[in-house]
């Protein structure tokens, strides 16, 4: 996905595209906006004929990435390989480079594509059985691919990247976990010959096209091509069937790879580590919408893109969701004070949590308060207190705070719900009492969802309470 601000930019009265045109030959006023996600697509007729203006801010794709790209299409289609074909400009160059005030922008012209597109829902057998024969093809030609002159992108590179991103995202701890899982598992597989090469990366039913008289697809779209194992194309192309996870969906999948198995071998081991490489894909995708949303100008943004904004927020916030890891209470030792001294609630917030942590430990050490660490995964995140009221045995929460750096990303509910937990298991208390400042919005509203009911006032804050009667283990893992 390319930059939301240089997508604004981009189609600023097409100008851009109208410039990069005069490049190649092409029809009088039949330039069109076909689309914007990781590239500019317009459509317009050469002699009559459909072809494909492809362009991009140097910002999003490097110039030297465009031209192992279309190396490598140029070889496939030389081996008779079914891909489209790149066309030259007037000047006899595959790319052609403009200036603007902006940066410079890189465009290349691809003929249509042959064939038909057929949906996910509408393949048939065969279409699947095509479909894997077609990516297996790929690959055994990628084997025998020796670069040009210009260096290819690799997996690692990939990771390099998302790690790049997620430095300016302190937040992302579940996703940086799983960053370090992959890296560790993939230093680790076997390369060259049988397991890896160039592969699409994007093999999906939008950028092949079937050729029926050929039995077989043309594909599209390599410009996200790089230095990776075979699997990841696999586990890529069939993304879609994966997320379905129904008797149906399996079946199809496994009439894919019969097709693949059927050119090219595939170690099984491979299959089983299809989550992985899963979730590389999701951690690139995070990683590349993150970027894109970056330094967007909301204030002069059109009304399209701030709710395309929202919308790949809105998938960054499902990725996210399925690698939060879970939250832990640890006790407060040599090992960990100091570090909880240096957690910090926003400027605006001190007001409402006034009271240094290291008083907080002071006082649980003389006066028998339960202080604890809140971990997700190893990074600390925050800190909370909680004792029990000798004059009638109620518990509760005297202090409880999330570092303002992780805020705003659920830990603070998931945190809440891991503490009730414990305090329930460990005291087998029915009920819970806390109080928070009359300003304190956001805390009032967690703790009602959570089911804390006003029960009082005093001239300082309002007292909730909550009855664990109805409060279980479920409640908390469906939480956190």
């Amino acid at each position: 996905m390319m930059s939301l601000r240089n997508m604004v930019r981009g189609l600023e009265n097409d100008a851009p595209a109208k410039q990069l045109i005069q490049f190649w030959e092409h029809d009088p006023e039949t330039l069109k906006f076909w689309r914007a996600s990781s590239n500019f697509i317009y459509v317009f007729e050469r002699n009559g004929n459909p072809h494909f203006l492809r362009f991009i801010h140097e910002e999003d794709n490097t110039i030297e990435n465009i031209q192992t790209e279309l190396d490598f299409m140029l070889y496939l289609r030389d081996k008779g390989y079914s891909t489209v074909a790149p066309i030259r400009s007037k000047n006899g160059h595959w790319i052609e480079t403009i200036s603007s005030k902006h940066g410079f922008y890189y465009a290349v012209v691809f003929e249509q594509a042959k064939g038909i597109h057929i949906p996910l829902d509408q393949m048939l057998n065969l279409h699947f059985e095509h479909w894997g024969k077609s990516l297996a093809s790929l690959h055994q030609l990628s084997e025998n691919y020796s670069a040009g002159t210009t260096s290819r992108r690799g997996w690692a590179d990939i990771l390099a990247f998302i790690s790049s991103v997620l430095q300016r995202y302190p937040k992302e701890v579940g996703v940086r976990q799983q960053l370090d899982q992959i890296r560790e598992l993939f230093n680790g597989l076997p390369t060259g010959e049988g397991h890896s090469g160039l592969v699409h990366y994007d093999f999906e039913t939008d950028n092949i096209f079937y050729v029926a008289e050929e039995s077989r697809y043309c594909a599209i779209d390599f410009d996200d091509m790089m230095d990776h194992w075979f699997m990841m194309d696999i586990t890529s192309a069939i993304s879609d069937l994966l997320e379905q996870a129904d008797k149906e969906a399996c079946r199809k999948i496994q009439q894919f790879l019969a097709g693949y198995r059927s050119i090219k071998l595939l170690d099984e081991a491979y299959i089983s580590l299809l989550p992985m490489f899963q979730k590389f894909s999701d951690l690139y995708t995070l990683a590349r919408l993150l970027r894109s949303v970056e330094d967007m100008d909301i204030a002069s943004s059109p009304e399209w893109a701030i709710k395309l904004k929202e919308k790949l927020l809105g998938v960054c916030a499902q990725i996210r969701e399925r690698y939060r890891p879970a939250v832990k209470l640890a006790a407060i030792d040599q090992s960990n004070w100091y570090a909880c001294t240096q957690l910090e609630v926003t400027g605006e917030q001190k007001n409402m949590f006034p009271i240094p942590i290291v008083y907080w430990l002071a006082e649980s050490a003389y006066c028998g308060f339960t202080p604890l660490a809140i971990y997700a995964a190893e990074q600390l995140i925050g800190f909370a207190v909680y004792a029990v009221d000798p004059d009638d045995g109620s518990y509760w929460i005297m202090a409880y705070m999330i570092d303002h750096k992780f805020q705003h990303s659920g830990w603070g509910r998931s945190a809440m719900l891991e503490l009730m937990h414990h305090m329930k298991e460990k005291h087998g208390c029915d009920q819970i009492r806390l109080g928070h400042r009359y300003d304190n919005e956001r805390a009032s509203k967690l703790y009602a969802s959570l089911g804390f009911e006003e029960i009082d006032r005093n001239d300082h804050e309002v007292i909730r309470q909550l009855k664990l009667s109805s409060f279980s283990s479920e409640n908390a893992g469906s939480e956190s």
